[in-house]
């Protein structure tokens, strides 16, 4: 009996996909139109009763956690570790209640609250969770080849919502590879170009063509910087693997409180929320990225507590279980420390020329590489965000510095680690290399 003929790509399947980018990109405008109308929303209360934002988290984290345990079971947390178990998962039917359509409304509508709430968070988990959902619905429109099904529709779809998300097609490709899919596989290359392409292109038809922090003109003439370059590296790397590894051990305890303690645990991670963002005078409340972009491109100085607080009151709200993400949150910190690296720069006479924005970027990109343990996605992340080639080699040889130290910190990606808690023990584990 001879085999089956494999299933070829379409040309009417490629437009699907290509239409499934539209509703990507749709979906990244929508978010970054609520992250905004949220920022002016706690700009007037900060105005008129401030008060009330620092209670907002806790009522706000309090109905979210209702809503998604009655309703939207599968739609916590960033939606990454969703996505990479999905890619892992054997069966349909498991790989369907992480990418149904129920998630896909649920994720929006609970991130909408999230970003009302004023917690510390960002947009692009909640986009490539919707985004992945999206492309996998499409396998119900058109036959695609298993290969398509099983990996590269989930590919394509958090390929585009880190793209769209950022105004950043190529660091939605290179982290689509590099964390989520954590293999590369030539097959499905074609289609998650084609649909970051697409996702890309209504962004800029919707925003316009724009740097996501703005365009920030780097130098690099001083050498005595690539002294400083590898203590940056350790100390981002490790502080960042902490931050992972504390996560990594504590989520499974406070996400077993919470089905005890539905009420008293969002309730209490709300309020410290809230308290953190009176004692940084509202600073650390939302996204953070009006903060990061005031320090990277206004030069705006912030205090010197900033970077732990907003790490403090993202840790909390990855605990609390709510839809967010990470980058944005991770990058304002790591802006901060940037600025602390550049006051210690500068002390030393040979240094006093160093470009402080510089120094800012490759500290922001050895953070994220300690969190996330993406380096490469967070050199190209940063570039693209900012139009600043020229400052490529510097934060490459910081992150892969961070990314080095991390590992030696917490052995598995925050991301990686958490998608195993979608798997029962027949089903495996989502394997994880060890440093």
């Amino acid at each position: 009996m001879e085999p089956k003929p494999a299933i070829k790509l379409t040309v009417i399947a490629r437009i699907v996909a290509a239409i499934a980018g539209v509703g990507v990109g749709l979906v990244a405008f929508y978010l970054a139109f609520v992250g905004e109308y949220a920022h002016l929303f706690r700009e007037t209360v900060m105005r008129e009763a401030p008060w009330v934002l620092y209670l907002l988290p806790a009522l706000i984290l309090l109905l979210i956690n209702y809503l998604r345990i009655t309703f939207f079971l599968g739609t916590e947390g960033t939606g990454i570790p969703q996505t990479i178990a999905a890619l892992e998962m054997e069966k349909e039917s498991d790989r369907k209640k992480m990418l149904s359509l129920r998630i896909l409304f649920g994720k929006l509508l609970l991130t909408t609250l999230g970003l009302f709430s004023g917690a510390s968070m960002g947009r692009e988990g909640p986009t490539v969770h919707a985004g992945a959902c999206l492309m996998y619905f499409t396998r119900k429109i058109i036959v695609f080849p298993a290969h398509f099904v099983q990996r590269g529709l989930i590919l394509a779809g958090g390929a585009a919502g880190i793209a769209a998300a950022f105004n950043a097609p190529v660091a939605g490709i290179v982290f689509a590879i590099e964390e989520i899919g954590r293999s590369f596989d030539k097959r499905n290359l074609g289609v998650i170009i084609v649909v970051v392409l697409v996702a890309s292109v209504v962004c800029i038809a919707t925003f316009g063509n724009y740097w996501f922090y703005g365009k920030v003109e780097t130098s690099l003439d001083e050498w005595s910087v690539w002294v400083f370059i590898p203590v940056i590296a350790v100390l981002m790397g490790g502080f960042g693997g902490l931050f992972s590894l504390f996560i990594v051990r504590v989520y499974p305890i406070i996400s077993t409180l919470m089905k005890k303690r539905p009420i008293l645990i969002p309730l209490g991670i709300g309020l410290l929320i809230g308290g953190l963002g009176w004692l940084s005078n509202g600073h650390t409340l939302g996204t953070g990225f009006i903060q990061a972009q005031n320090m990277l491109v206004d030069g705006e100085q912030m205090e010197w507590y900033y970077p732990f607080l907003r790490v403090a009151a993202t840790g909390l709200t990855l605990l609390s279980g709510i839809p967010g993400g990470l980058f944005d949150p991770t990058l304002s910190a790591g802006a901060c420390f940037g600025q602390w690296f550049t006051h210690i720069i500068h002390q030393f006479e040979w240094a006093a020329g160093v470009d402080p924005q510089l120094v800012m970027m490759i500290a922001m990109a050895c953070f994220f590489a300690g969190v996330v343990q993406s380096p490469v996605t967070a050199v190209v992340i940063m570039v693209e965000m900012t139009d600043s080639v020229h400052a490529t080699l510097p934060m490459m040889a910081g992150a892969i510095i961070a990314y080095a130290i991390s590992r030696r910190v917490c052995t598995c990606s925050i991301y990686v680690a958490l998608a195993g808690s979608y798997f029962n023990d027949k089903r495996g584990d989502v394997p994880c290399e060890e440093a």
